[in-house]
């Protein structure tokens, strides 16, 4: 499963209807840039990004339009004819968005108020961001999640966990992560032999990756209790500022993993 963001075309009624046998065999395998040439930019009326959790959601009450999600070459994909945009507009008025999915709803709360208007007159082809997310330089990160948004989202990091998808997951985790401390890779092996030494209780959260809001107040206490400030000033500083304004999900990104799956992959 991947765990990058999407862009929702919307495409004129006329162009969509023309290809659209054309793009239906397409979306399953084509490259994104060659579906793109095919609609041609000039027809595209909009184009929405949408979260690496909001594609998720929205895919998830779509399961009709068979959307293509996944695979080594990590698609995000669905699309919906100028006629079948009533049923998507209707899922997406749904109280779930306004009321359950509000923690994560960005792109998806433009997408809904333009799908009634343009209802018969655009197709929506969605189709996964390109690839330079994957080239930017990773970092060690401890993620701070909304409890909200690790009610709505954990099953999705559980799965990305599962396949040892540590890049998507980070992305995933960041998108939607109500605060992000950032550390070196000597201050990262710092603090987890420092935890491993004095608090087991977190050593074994870096080890688990993902810790549930309900855990929160043990580890941020057992984090308050070992670190120096002087050794680790920007978690010193999210602890003072940050800490104490909630009760978060946890996500520690450790980038050895993702380096470590790159190799095992490339041999």
């Amino acid at each position: 499963m991947a765990a990058l963001r999407s862009h929702a075309y919307l495409i004129r009624s006329e162009r969509f209807y023309d290809l659209e046998d054309r793009l239906q065999g397409m979306l399953p395998g084509a490259p994104r840039d060659q579906i793109l040439a095919l609609i041609g930019q000039q027809h595209v009326i909009d184009r929405i990004e949408l979260m690496s959790g909001e594609w998720r959601l929205l895919f998830s009450i779509n399961s009709g339009y068979q959307p293509v999600v996944g695979g080594p070459k990590r698609f995000a994909r669905m699309m919906v004819a100028p006629d079948m945009l009533q049923s998507l507009a209707a899922g997406l008025w749904k109280n779930e968005l306004h009321d359950r999915w509000r923690p994560i709803a960005y792109g998806l709360s433009t997408l809904t108020y333009a799908l009634p208007l343009a209802s018969g007159l655009v197709g929506v082809v969605l189709l996964e961001e390109d690839e330079e997310w994957l080239f930017q330089a990773p970092i060690n990160e401890l993620s701070a999640i909304h409890p909200d948004v690790w009610r709505l989202l954990e099953p999705h990091y559980r799965q990305l966990l599962q396949a040892e998808d540590y890049l998507g997951l980070a992305r995933l985790a960041t998108d939607h992560a109500d605060s992000v401390v950032e550390f070196t890779t000597s201050r990262w092996l710092n603090l987890r032999q420092v935890c491993q030494a004095r608090a087991p209780e977190v050593h074994a959260a870096f080890e688990r990756k993902l810790v549930p809001p309900g855990e929160y107040d043990g580890i941020i206490k057992g984090l308050a209790g070992v670190i120096d400030p002087q050794e680790q000033p920007s978690l010193d500083s999210w602890l003072r500022v940050h800490a104490t304004r909630g009760h978060y999900g946890l996500y520690f990104r450790d980038i050895r993993l993702e380096r470590l799956v790159k190799l095992s992959k490339a041999s």
